[in-house]
């Protein structure tokens, strides 16, 4: 009988139970962020105990406990399609056509219905507690019906924000699973996020709500037609919400900020708890002796590759491993019995140093392209002569242009195009973000390493980590080397106000990387000083190691 993969054995077991927790949860805080909206609704600055009375007899009403039911229930289904939309690896687009085509997919374009649905639903519902003003598509004035303007635009409002969070989800990132620096408890995490979160949300709603105003100034129209047409009312005496003077209504920006206030934060911060049970810590075994977890070591979560977060996992193990738990280094430093092998250590240490020199090569690769695509000045004389190269040799011109085919004289013919251009050029910044934006693991590996060998001066009693340092050295180096390189070719600096969250986790691991490799060197470099010169390094290998002997990097 075949043994269950780790990855499907931690879909089932684990990463069940910690999704449904963290829905679960965002559906509980429904209940007391809609009292706190209803509050807000109701506020009176001037009249405090009318505004009390309301807002109790609102919380108090069967309408709100039936509306909180029904907004409850929305959550937890948008929650639990939106759980499978998060991702530990982003796909980098190089260029913006393919950044924006990415919404084209026939299951991304599902979540924008889905998104936007909610919204709508969301908002519908929030609009029947406000009263009279707010509340159903119709209203009664002078005994007669009339199209409930401030309505239809409250329910609009709703999906728009919908929509946007879509677009946040996925242009900006937002589906981006980010693993804390420092690890800390669900509880403490989420007490520290919940401030900042909601800060985040009033701040991308007042950023979106302008374009919603521009974009009900222009096309608002259409939609209180085809629902005046529909249900057959006519518009009130006043001026229609369409108008300028109609939209410079203060009750009703308050109202539309409240609804897009509300949307955004509980689906953040379902967001937010999704993430913080999914990144949290999980102790894998070095080695077991039963058969049916034979597959579900470290070293096995270490090498999954179709589960990111799983490998992720397996690395933020390693490193607390590496730096707080005795007994299990112990393990890792043993011995197989019988036979006398390290092959814990072995298979550890190669999984840490193939994702290390892959980056490495990586990294190398990129610089290269960087260096070949950098403009070169010509001098005068050079110019001339190629031009009169290129007159004289005018048969070899035109052989060449034969000898081109038609896709490719498209193709460059559309990139000297100014306007697409702008769509379709690479830039160097997205082959950057590709490299880097997965760093976590690397830096994971190479603090691991380091922190390993340090300890093996007193903890390895058989020497197993000796016989594999040159090639730890060597590797981290390697990869020191080419990220500096890289950091000087592409000046290493995020540019100010992006909302991109790749972009700013690209850039954080990029810098964190670099210091956990130069603190990782010199804590190898510390621990044996001269010695590292006598375990069999290369000459290249040695030149890189003197600059920290002799503390010059």
């Amino acid at each position: 009988m075949s043994l269950e993969t780790i990855d499907k054995w931690f879909l089932r077991e684990v990463m069940r139970w910690r999704c449904g927790a963290a829905i679960a949860w965002s559906v509980l805080c429904v209940p007391v962020m809609s009292a706190l909206y209803i509050t807000l609704a109701n506020l009176q600055p001037l009249h405090p105990l009318t505004c009390i009375a309301d807002t109790s007899s609102c919380i108090l009403s069967s309408s709100f406990i039936s509306s909180v039911t029904v907004i409850m229930i929305v959550t937890g289904c948008f929650q639990f399609y939106t759980k499978n939309t998060y991702s530990v690896l982003p796909t980098v687009s190089i260029s913006r056509v393919s950044h924006l085509a990415q919404l084209l997919i026939p299951s991304i374009l599902t979540h924008i219905a889905l998104c936007t649905g909610s919204g709508l639903v969301v908002a519908w519902i929030m609009t029947c507690l406000l009263g009279d003003r707010y509340a159903g598509l119709s209203t009664q004035q002078h005994g007669t019906y009339t199209v409930n303007e401030y309505h239809i635009f409250l329910v609009l409002y709703g999906g728009y924000t919908g929509l946007m969070f879509t677009v946040s989800h996925y242009i900006h990132h937002g589906n981006l699973v980010v693993f804390p620096h420092t690890q800390q408890g669900k509880f403490a995490e989420a007490r520290c996020q919940l401030i900042p979160t909601a800060r985040a949300a009033l701040g991308h709603v007042l950023w979106q709500i302008k374009y919603f105003y521009l974009l009900y100034f222009l096309s608002g129209e259409i939609f209180q037609d085809f629902i005046a047409s529909t249900l057959s009312l006519k518009y009130g005496p006043g001026p229609r919400l369409d108008s300028l003077y109609g939209l410079l209504d203060v009750g009703l920006f308050w109202q539309a900020l409240l609804v897009g206030v509300f949307i955004q934060l509980t689906w953040t911060l379902g967001a937010l708890l999704y993430k913080l049970y999914n990144t949290e810590g999980y102790e894998f075994p070095i080695s077991t002796m039963f058969e049916t977890f034979q597959n579900k070591c470290l070293v096995d979560a270490l090498t999954c590759t179709k589960l990111p977060l799983l490998q992720a996992l397996g690395f933020q193990d390693l490193t607390k491993l590496s730096q707080h738990s005795y007994v299990r280094r112990r393990e890792l430093f043993s011995l197989s019995q019988p036979g006398g092998h390290p092959h814990n250590w072995n298979k550890i240490s190669s999984v840490c140093l193939s994702v290390i020199n892959e980056l490495s090569d990586s990294v190398q690769e990129v610089n290269w392209k960087i260096l070949a695509s950098a403009p070169v000045r010509q001098n005068n004389n050079t110019e001339k002569a190629g031009v009169t190269t290129t007159h004289s040799n005018g048969e070899t011109t035109v052989e060449g242009e034969n000898k081109s085919t038609v896709r490719e004289r498209i193709i460059n013919g559309i990139k000297k195009r100014k306007v697409l251009t702008f769509f379709t050029w690479e830039s160097t910044e997205s082959r950057s973000k590709s490299l880097f934006v997965s760093a976590y693991v690397q830096i994971w590996a190479v603090e691991a390493l380091a922190w390993l060998v340090k300890v093996s001066v007193t903890e390895d009693l058989f020497g197993v980590v000796q016989m594999s340092l040159s090639d730890i050295i060597s590797a981290v180096l390697s990869l020191h080397e080419n990220v500096e390189k890289h950091l000087k070719l592409t000046g290493g600096v995020a540019r100010r106000g992006q909302r991109d969250t790749m972009a700013t986790t690209e850039t954080l691991y990029k810098h964190q990387l670099q210091t956990a490799l130069k603190s990782s060197v010199y804590m190898i470099v510390n621990t044996f000083g001269s010695q590292l010169l006598e375990v069999g390094l290369s000459p290249d290998t040695e030149k890189k190691l003197h600059q920290f002997l002799e503390y010059r990097e």
